[in-house]
Order: C-alpha cells, then structure tokens, then sequence
C-alpha cells in the first residue's frame, strides 16, 4: 500500500509537470502570430488550461497510472532518457493515428500531402505539441524522481 501511495504521488506530479508543459506548447505557436486580441486571450489561456487539466487527469487515471504501477521499479523503462522517449512516441503515435482518421476522406478525394497539411494546421499542431510535451515532460519528471535501485535491469 506504502509503494502504491507514494507510485500515486509520484505519477500525480509528474503530470502536473507535463500539464504545465502542455500549456506552454499550447500557447507556443501563439508568439509568432501578428495579431493579438489580449482580452480573448486571457479567456483562452483560462479555458484551455481547464480543459487540458480535465484530459490530463483522465489520461493520468486511465494511462499513466496502471503504466507506473505495473512497470517494475528496475526495468529499463525506468531510466529517465528512455521514459522521455516512450512519453513522447506514445502520443505522437495517438495522435498521428487521430489525424490520420480525421484526414481519411480528404486524403482519398485529393493530393495527401495537401490534406496532412491542412489536418496539421496551426490548430493540429497546438494538439500534437501539448501531447508531446505532456509525455514527454510527465514520464522524464517521473522518471528522473526515482531512487536507483541496485539490482538486474529487466
């Protein structure tokens, strides 16, 4: 139960950390464009930093969660280089798949590179960034805060 606990508190903020970081990819993009209505954004700071916590939670629940807990405290997954790499291909795998779906029907009505660039505009990329950043960042922070332990690496 101990182990448990502390694998909840832990994982908990490693992905406050990844939220943290989802903000700020969101609003990356965000620096290179000219126009600028600050009222508007500071409602949209406010609510996508609302909604990413709402799906940041749900993936912290139904993903990274059972993920922290069944991984055994010395496999190689645990080193924090290799954690950062599988947090950032895990989400970039979901959401290339995402895109992919969504872009089926432009992709076969005409030129596919013209509709991956379209499904990856300025908007798809914000999604791709925050997810990136938020695995990345949450499984490195997590990985980074465990003690070595001695023993075989699995």
């Amino acid at each position: 139960m101990k182990t448990f606990l502390r694998k909840l508190k832990l994982s908990f903020l490693a992905m406050l950390c990844g939220w943290i970081a989802c903000n700020i990819a969101w609003w990356l993009p965000e620096l290179g464009r000219k126009e600028r209505v600050y009222p508007v954004a500071l409602y949209g700071i406010a609510a996508v930093g609302v909604g990413s916590l709402i799906v940041i939670l749900g993936a912290w629940l139904l993903i990274f969660l059972p993920v922290d807990v069944s991984v055994p405290e010395t496999s190689k997954l645990r080193r924090p280089a290799t954690a950062a790499l599988c947090g950032f291909l895990a989400p970039l795998a979901l959401m290339a798949l995402i895109f992919v779906c969504n872009a089926h029907d432009r992709i076969a009505a005409q030129d596919p590179l013209k509709a991956i660039r379209m499904a990856l505009d300025m908007d798809g990329l914000r999604f791709i960034l925050g997810a990136c950043a938020t695995g990345t960042v949450a499984a490195w922070s997590r990985a980074s805060r465990d003690k070595p332990k001695p023993g075989p690496m699995i």
